[in-house]
């Protein structure tokens, strides 16, 4: 990895973890320059040098010989410049203060467009409840599910919903990236932490999209569950979104994800073939489309099943190509659009001729295995990791559901599927496990 001054100096206190990311010298350094001998930084006095130096000298060089080379150290310079007061800001909100707050919403999400069926009846009733009572009952809201499927949509609209009913109360939207990108700035600019933190912890309600993403992201997690306590202490609604349930999500402290359950957890699932139909009805009603058929609606939404996203993109698609080429938007040019683009339009790779069958013969050829192996409750190490492929195969390549794939190798719930797929994304890192995973997969072409 190449690092510059900055990001190895964020990196350098992340590693070094808490005591040091809040250390009163280290937050005075400012990183310079970097080559293979030598990472320089300028502190402010000889005393900060000396505190440094004392505290930390053998720590940072330890870091720095993994991962800059052997022959790397720390040298310290002494800049006067840098002795100055920073201005800090308020960590309460101003009451004077009438500048139009930055929510972060997309003011066309909202519940009235949001479409209901049996997959998100519970998502959309519980965020409708927290956005009616804040802090209360549904405090945190955990929604996860597939891409695709609604979250975002939910999330902007209880901050719609909170924002129009008063038009006062502090909403924030942010994606975790966003919400980790500014928690650098505050570091690595050396503005003071109070300016970020106020934004974050005296909000009425804080929707983060995607958290999955902080895993790994050991300081920040430190800094969001912080802001999730201080939030919580003050019954101040937090809402958050996820691809998977909080004890699913790897590499995240224990203390935080357990934080998640505290309220609601909510599962958002694919959508059946009524709602598809429904979501594509209002989706013309939104847009302005008129006169499509309804026997090429239907057919659309027995086609597409991947999630709400390509079920609206390939309408938008159709209609447009129909336009380009002058023609009626009959059920023979979806069907002719559809057959052409089956990437683009039926749910990335995934393909109608491939069944859960298929690829667990497949599998079981490859590794010398009895099909029955794979959907065994058998657990030694010779068939956990074929079965393991196998399911992320049929992730991969089937319109299944995880609930369906679990269902098809015998398990009782999908969890066991995600895991399974988590295994060998990582694994695919591994020469041996990506080409097993391109051989078979050139089999299934």
């Amino acid at each position: 990895m190449q690092y510059t001054p900055d990001s190895l100096w964020f990196e350098m206190l992340e590693t070094l973890g808490e005591t040091a990311r809040n250390d009163i010298y280290l937050c005075q350094a400012i990183p310079r320059t970097l080559n293979d001998e030598a990472f320089i930084i300028a502190v402010p006095s000889d005393y900060t040098q000396d505190e440094i130096e004392n505290r930390f000298l053998s720590d940072i060089n330890n870091v720095l010989a993994k991962r800059i080379s052997s022959d790397c150290t720390l040298e310290i310079s002494v800049d006067p410049s840098l002795a100055v007061v920073p201005e800090f800001e308020q960590t309460e909100p101003n009451p004077e203060d009438n500048t139009p707050q930055t929510t972060g919403l997309n003011p066309n999400y909202i519940f009235d467009n949001f479409v209901v069926g049996r997959s998100n009846r519970i998502c959309h009733a519980t965020a409708y409840a927290a956005s009616q009572d804040l802090g209360g009952e549904y405090n945190p809201l955990f929604i996860y599910g597939g891409v695709g499927l609604g979250k975002t949509h939910l999330l902007h609209a209880i901050g719609n919903c909170v924002q129009e009913a008063d038009p006062k109360r502090k909403v924030l939207y942010v994606t975790s990236e966003t919400f980790m990108n500014e928690y650098i700035d505050s570091i690595m600019n050396r503005t003071s932490s109070q300016g970020f933190r106020s934004k974050y912890r005296t909000t009425d309600l804080l929707l983060i999209d995607d958290i999955q993403f902080l895993q790994r992201k050991e300081g920040t997690q430190e800094e969001f569950f912080n802001t999730f306590n201080e939030l919580y202490k003050r019954s101040n609604q937090i809402v958050m979104t996820s691809d998977r349930s909080p004890d699913m999500l790897e590499n995240l402290e224990e203390r935080l994800s357990s934080r998640f359950e505290w309220g609601m957890v909510a599962e958002i699932d694919k959508p059946n073939y009524e709602l598809r139909l429904s979501i594509l009805r209002q989706k013309c009603e939104d847009q302005g489309f008129s006169n499509i058929p309804s026997e090429v609606l239907n057919y659309i939404a027995e086609i597409v099943t991947a999630n709400i996203r390509q079920l609206e993109g390939t309408l938008v698609t159709l209609k447009a190509r129909a336009s380009l080429l002058d023609e009626e938007l009959t059920i023979d040019l979806a069907r002719s659009v559809l057959n052409d683009t089956p990437t683009t339009i039926t749910g990335g790779s995934r393909k109608k001729s491939v069944t859960p069958e298929v690829i667990q013969e497949l599998v079981a050829t490859h590794f010398q295995l009895n099909n029955g192996d794979l959907t065994s409750a058998k657990r030694t190490k010779v068939l956990v990791y074929p079965r393991q492929i196998a399911m992320y195969l049929c992730r991969e390549h089937t319109q299944l559901s995880l609930t369906d794939i679990a269902e098809v190798f015998n398990r009782q719930n999908h969890r066991t599927i995600t895991y399974a797929c988590e295994q060998i994304e990582k694994l695919l890192e591994e020469d041996e496990t990506k080409k097993i995973i391109q051989h078979l997969t050139a089999e299934l072409a």
